[in-house]
């Protein structure tokens, strides 16, 4: 069992990933001296760099500033960062992760091929895996097996997974699986279950590397992640894991003086846009316009499904008129 730390790519939602470089290399060097496995330093873009933001636009853009003994991820949103950017591995410290919808997973398995071809670790985030039919899964299952990724990550992307859920999934896949991929999980606390989820998750004892998602303090868009903190220790006192709590708590206190100007973490309008499997920016923007709970859900309620997981603004916007209208 393994931690990844997704604090300077998945909490970058709340401030623009704009950190700032010394609170990078504190965070960095933060998580390096609790000894977190891997962490994931941002986003690969197609895009100009701004110093401060973890936003980068090449793999050399990272080495510049991680300390090159630890393990590292960049996220790929697939279609944002052409294959033709990257050239051959140079540092197996540092992953690749690719984060792909389900309409986009044919191409995405190729673009991932193509970065193992080029010597690269790969991670492939099924985005809304919870959302797969177990026929769209098992196919998927047996794409991952023929290209055998690093990892393949189920990632609860709503944030609406209970724990039935995940142990279903997790037995689904785990049973189909090539035992040489590892398995990780990405969470959001939506309904206030990252940490139980991930517990009945351990609790399976499957035979293979497990690697879980994590934010510092939480810090992630909408309701937020799992917290480090919260999972080091538990792994420390069930599983004889030795991470290192105090430097955890150094970057706890640093956060602080970013969610006193913009929090995260669970409220209604992100729970009422969790069980209606909804994408959480609708609940952000409702809630911007100073909607009420009972409104909020009203409004949700009315968004189509087949537009409810990919954010639309100018579909909300207009059910926002229409409810002023009216």
């Amino acid at each position: 069992m393994k931690i990844l730390d997704c604090t300077l790519r998945d909490g970058g939602y709340i401030i623009d990933w704009n950190f700032g470089e010394d609170r990078i290399f504190e965070i960095v060097n933060n998580l390096v001296h609790a000894g977190i496995d891997y962490i994931e330093c941002g986003f690969l873009k197609e895009e100009k760099p701004v110093r401060g933001k973890t936003f980068f636009n090449s793999i050399g853009e990272l080495e510049k500033l991680h300390r090159p003994d630890w393990n590292y991820t960049l996220m790929v949103n697939f279609g944002e960062y052409g294959i033709k950017n990257f050239k051959s591995c140079q540092n197996k410290k540092i992953r690749v992760r690719v984060a792909f919808k389900k309409g986009q997973q044919q191409e995405a398995i190729q673009y991932i091929s193509a970065l193992k071809a080029l010597g690269y670790d790969v991670i492939a985030n099924p985005m809304h895996t919870n959302l797969y039919s177990e026929d769209e899964l098992l196919y998927l299952i047996d794409e991952i097996n023929e290209i055998k990724p690093y990892v393949l990550t189920i990632v609860d992307t709503l944030g609406n997974m209970y724990e039935k859920d995940v142990i279903n999934l997790f037995r689904l896949i785990d049973g189909n699986l090539d035992s040489d991929i590892s398995l990780g999980f990405h969470s959001h606390n939506s309904l206030q279950l990252s940490f139980s989820n991930t517990k009945a998750l351990l609790g399976m004892n499957i035979q293979r590397e497990i690697i879980i998602d994590s934010c510092v303090y939480g810090m992630g868009r909408g309701a937020g992640n799992l917290c480090t903190e919260l999972i080091t220790k538990y792994l420390n006192d069930n599983y004889a894991k030795d991470y290192k709590i105090p430097p955890l708590l150094k970057i706890i206190d640093d956060l602080k003086t970013i969610y006193e100007e913009t929090p995260w973490g669970y409220s209604t309008p992100y729970y009422i846009a969790a069980i209606h499997s909804c994408h959480p920016n609708y609940a952000g923007y409702l809630v911007k316009q100073g909607f009420t709970d009972e409104e909020i859900d009203k409004i949700i309620t009315k968004i189509p499904d087949d537009k409810k997981i990919s954010y639309n603004p100018e579909l909300i916007k207009n059910l926002v008129s229409d409810t002023r209208i009216v």
